[in-house]
């Protein structure tokens, strides 16, 4: 019998890498890491535009499937916003929403998603005041948050409820 690692453990242990790697560094590098039952891999997302973050997500699924991988986690930069919000799937919000930048406050976003467990996320919104990166307590959303990063890859898709 495999013995599947607490992933909501492990997402959490780099989410707490990552707030580490956006202060000292000012930045975070989008990633995904695709869970197997021997271990991770660790893949890049290209989020510049849709059609990058198309074509990224569909390599990081193929790559899971192939490896039989039990989940992906990712972890990026994102709008600060309510992932709780009922009208935040993929035909109603656009990728540039998600991504955008400038002005407003932002958040490092993980995701949990996966064939057969149940989706989960959280954020850490944070502001920068004269290079300083000033982070906030994160907020978890058990039910996840379908940004429609990879498509056909969970079959379970749930309205986000924050907790």
């Amino acid at each position: 019998m495999i013995e599947y690692p607490d992933l909501r453990k492990h997402a959490l242990s780099l989410l707490e890498l990552s707030k580490r790697f956006l202060v000292e560094d000012g930045t975070l590098d989008p990633t995904a890491f695709i869970i197997t039952a021997d271990g991770q891999l660790l893949r890049p997302l290209e989020l510049q535009d849709e059609a990058a973050k198309i074509a990224s997500c569909k390599l990081i699924v193929d790559e899971a499937r192939k490896e039989r991988g039990i989940a992906i986690i990712t972890i990026f930069l994102a709008q600060s916003k309510d992932f709780d919000e009922s009208d935040l799937f993929p035909d109603t919000y656009s990728w540039g929403d998600i991504q955008q930048v400038g002005g407003g406050q932002r958040c490092i976003l993980v995701t949990i998603s996966g064939p057969g467990i149940k989706n989960w996320a959280a954020a850490v919104p944070f502001s920068e005041e004269r290079g300083v990166i000033n982070l906030q307590e994160a907020v978890e959303f058990r039910d996840g948050v379908d940004l429609g990063l990879f498509p056909g890859w969970s079959d379970q898709i749930t309205s986000p409820t924050a907790s």
